[in-house]
């Protein structure tokens, strides 16, 4: 239930802030809200109910888990403009504020599109191919931080390649289509180790019957599915540089 409440007040607080903007006279567009919401949706379809026990039992509902959260969740959430939402119903000061830690060195460095790509494959595999992921399967505090970490990083990942305004530092298009080809790979690489790795990895699942089936299966899910939401918005990125190549030729 925890995660219900974090998801609700971020959703009350993105609600509070569509409203609060168009108070003031500054339009969230009905899609960026629907956005958001599917991506709040995601979030508690994958961590809360019967999902989540299934994931605890199976290695494969637990990898659908994780892509879910950085390949789904992760550019809904962008795709929802909440840090347009956050910059609109600010008052002034806290808006310049805002603004300028989005312009700051950090901000600029963890979204270069090499920062951003290295340290998404980074937690990706260093979560696979850890201690740390057996000792989120035992305990629910490390779970959650594995959550966290894979949600966030996810977002850091997706911000230079969906350059959803207002936020700096797009890269060309290019740039962006060239991170989404380069992961599909490395992406279907970890999915592959796992496929074809014939012991159960994690301890926790040794136990359980049909633990290197469900392996396989995890392994399966990552190699073949997980890369779809990349592949699918590299093709969406190719239509809209195409497109802008055709309005700046007219």
């Amino acid at each position: 239930m925890t995660i219900v409440a974090f998801v609700a007040l971020g959703g009350a607080l993105y609600g509070w802030g569509v409203l609060r903007a168009r108070r003031v006279g500054r339009t969230i567009p009905a899609g960026a809200v629907a956005t958001y919401g599917c991506a709040l949706l995601v979030i508690v379809a994958t961590l809360a109910g019967p999902f989540d026990e299934l994931s605890d039992r199976w290695f494969s509902w637990h990898m659908v888990q994780h892509f879910a959260l950085s390949t789904v969740a992760a550019p809904l959430l962008l795709l929802g403009a909440p840090v347009r939402v956050a910059l609109a119903a600010s008052p002034p000061r806290a808006a310049r504020a805002l603004a300028r830690m989005l312009a700051s060195k950090p901000v600029a460095f963890v979204t270069q599109p090499a920062v951003a790509w290295l340290q998404f494959m980074f937690v990706l595999y260093g979560i696979h191919f850890s201690p740390f992921y057996e000792a989120a399967l035992e305990n629910e505090t490390v779970h959650a931080c594995e959550h966290v970490v894979l949600l966030v990083s996810g977002i850091i990942f997706w911000l230079p390649v969906l350059a959803v305004a207002p936020t700096p530092h797009a890269p060309p298009y290019y740039v962006r289509i060239l991170m989404l080809f380069l992961a599909l790979p490395v992406m279907s690489f970890l999915g592959f180790i796992i496929y074809v790795t014939h012991r159960v990895m994690y301890p926790h699942y040794a136990a359980l019957p049909g633990a290197l089936e469900d392996q396989t299966n995890a392994g399966a899910v990552a190699w073949i599915t997980g890369g779809t939401p990349l592949f699918l918005a590299m093709l969406a990125l190719v239509a809209a540089w195409g497109a802008r190549e055709r309005r700046m030729q007219t």
